[in-house]
Parts: C-alpha cells; structure tokens; sequence
C-alpha cells in the first residue's frame, strides 16, 4: 500500500475495515466499498467517487444498491457515490449524516474509526431498505481498493 494512506491506515485497521464492511453486508443485500487515493488531481471529490463507482463495477449490482465510500487523502476530501437503487430511497440529508459522522472522528485523528463508524451506519441503514435475502450472494469484493 501506498506511503501516504499507510500513513493513516495499518495493515491491522485495513483487515479490521474489511471484517466491518463483510457485517455490514451481513444485514443487507447491499454492498459496500472503499476507495482511497492519493489527491483527485483537478476533479472533485463527487466525479472521483462516480468514477470509480463505474470502474469498480458497483452499478452492476442486481439491486443497484451498492455504496463507495471515496476518500482523497492528501486532498482530505471525501464523497459518498450510491447506485439508483438506493438514492430513490434513502432521505434526502441520509449520506451528509454519514459524512459528518466519519468527519468528527477523522478530526480527532481517528481515520480507521471514522470508517469504520460510516461502514456500519451504512450497512444497518441499507438492511431498512435492502434486506438480506438468504439466497444472497457477496457481488463485490469487500477489500479496499487503491488508486
């Protein structure tokens, strides 16, 4: 992993996400990401995270309701990017919630945590709207990308 995310993430806090977003997912059908780079050079934050939404091929979730927590480290920006599935049902102020969460621990130093908190958030809301169904199947991996 890169120098400047290993900087705020260990191997042990990466394997910690991972193991969160698998119990997320224990709760919904939805799937959840991560993806962290470096800056987002001269794009915003929200078309990095459609970006990579599409080129993790989160859109081709069965019930379009797949999430990508994208985080620009060096930049210290961060945007949430759902399929169409979910944005039809969450509230309105539902993923600014989440981002302000993540943000309070990550000013008190608490990068891991602050994901971990939006992972969880995250996943029990998407079982409201999104229910496991016992036939369901993992479509994405749970591992963090990098870019």
């Amino acid at each position: 992993m890169s120098d400047y995310i290993r900087s705020l993430l260990s191997e042990e806090q990466e394997q910690n996400l991972v193991e969160a977003i698998t119990e997320a997912e224990l709760q919904t059908s939805g799937e959840i990401r991560i993806h962290l780079e470096k800056s987002t050079g001269k794009s915003t934050a929200e078309n990095r995270a459609k970006h990579w939404f599409g080129k993790l091929q989160m859109h081709k979730t069965a019930e379009k309701n797949g999430v990508l927590f994208y985080l620009a480290i060096q930049d210290r920006t961060l945007a949430l990017w759902s399929g169409e599935g979910i944005n039809e049902k969450v509230p309105d102020n539902f993923w600014q919630e989440i981002i302000d969460l993540m943000i309070a621990e990550f000013k008190t130093g608490h990068f891991s945590e602050g994901l971990t908190s939006g992972v969880q958030k995250t996943g029990k809301a998407l079982g409201q709207f999104f229910p496991r169904n016992s036939d369901d199947v993992d479509e994405l991996s749970n591992e963090i990308s990098k870019g």
